[in-house]
C-alpha cells in the first residue's frame, strides 16, 4: 500500500513539474475549411479539402508611430530602435512598454506608456510634435 501511494505521488510530482514547461509551447487557432484547398503543400490535391486548417497564435504585438518629424528617433524602454522614418511600423513583446521620441541633440519630444497586445496594432500618435 506504502509502495503504490509513494509511487503515485512521484509520478503527481513529476507531472506538476511538467506543467509550466508544456504550458509554454506554441498555441495555434484551428479553423474549419471547407471547399477547394490550393494551399502551396497540397496544389495537386484535386478534390474539395473538408479538414481544418491550422494556424499560429500571434506572440507579439505591433507599434505603428503617427508623428510629423520623420527625423525623430525612436526609442523603447531606454533603448534605441532607430529613426521613425525606417521604423514607422514595428513589433514587440505582449506588455507595458515606454516609448520615446527624440530629436537629434536627444532631447525628448514625446513620451508616452503603450500597452502592446498580442495580434493587435496599437498606435502612437505624436502628432503636431515637430518643430
Amino acid at each position: 500500500m506504502f509502495r503504490k501511494l509513494s509511487v503515485g505521488l512521484t509520478l503527481t510530482a513529476l507531472l506538476l513539474g511538467l506543467a509550466p514547461n508544456l504550458s509554454a509551447y506554441g498555441r495555434v487557432y484551428v479553423v474549419p475549411r471547407f471547399g477547394f484547398y490550393a494551399g502551396p503543400a497540397y496544389r495537386w490535391y484535386p478534390g474539395p479539402w473538408y479538414g481544418p486548417t491550422y494556424f499560429p497564435v500571434p506572440t507579439t504585438g505591433q507599434v505603428k508611430i503617427n508623428t510629423d518629424d520623420k527625423d525623430a528617433r525612436v526609442y523603447v524602454d531606454g533603448g534605441y530602435l532607430g529613426v521613425v522614418r525606417k521604423e514607422k511600423k514595428f513589433d514587440l513583446r505582449p506588455g507595458n512598454h515606454e516609448i520615446e521620441l527624440r530629436d537629434a541633440r536627444g532631447n525628448v519630444l514625446y513620451k508616452e506608456k503603450v500597452a502592446v497586445l498580442p495580434g493587435r496594432t496599437t498606435e502612437f500618435n505624436a502628432e503636431g510634435i515637430a518643430d
